[in-house]
């Protein structure tokens, strides 16, 4: 299609870099604001025919994220009744890392127990280095992925 001269548009989360987004130009769409969400779910709660306070849209906010879908979703669960504790949202802040580069660091401790001949510094290095690597490979793992439309 669009070696013909059509227009393709594709929406991922992250650029694989390969197959037809090679091709593609790459555009990447800011988040929409808190107001812009709250206006979503007001406007699909007068589709429902719902009178939500402020206060209750307020509540019912945080739920959605930044997801519009998620915001019109919550609505209509809320309009038949159904309590949702959780967000159904993923954003949140990936700290293995962190943690991975805190139990290297402490790594370095089995080398100064090397140099010192102190065997309590080293077997503790040690054990932090074999528990660093441990994590970092349990962090590659990845289980199966649900598809979009299945």
């Amino acid at each position: 299609m669009i070696s013909a001269g059509m227009r393709v548009v594709c929406f991922a989360v992250a650029n694989p870099g390969r197959d037809i987004f090679l091709e593609m130009l790459e555009i990447e769409l800011e988040l929409p604001s808190d107001r812009h969400i709250r206006e979503v779910m007001e406007a699909e709660a007068m589709k429902q025919g719902l009178n939500l306070s402020k206060s209750r849209l307020a509540e019912l906010q945080p739920l959605a994220g930044r997801n519009p879908m998620l915001a019109r979703k919550i609505i209509r669960n809320e309009k038949l009744g159904l309590k949702q504790d959780k967000p159904e949202h993923t954003q949140y802040v990936v700290i293995m890392p962190i943690i991975i580069a805190a139990l290297f660091s402490f790594a370095v401790v089995r080398f100064i127990g090397m140099g010192t001949g102190n065997k309590g510094l080293y077997i503790t290095g040690g054990v932090c280095l074999v528990s660093a690597m441990a994590l970092k490979q349990l962090g590659n793992v990845r289980g199966a992925r649900k598809r979009l439309g299945q």
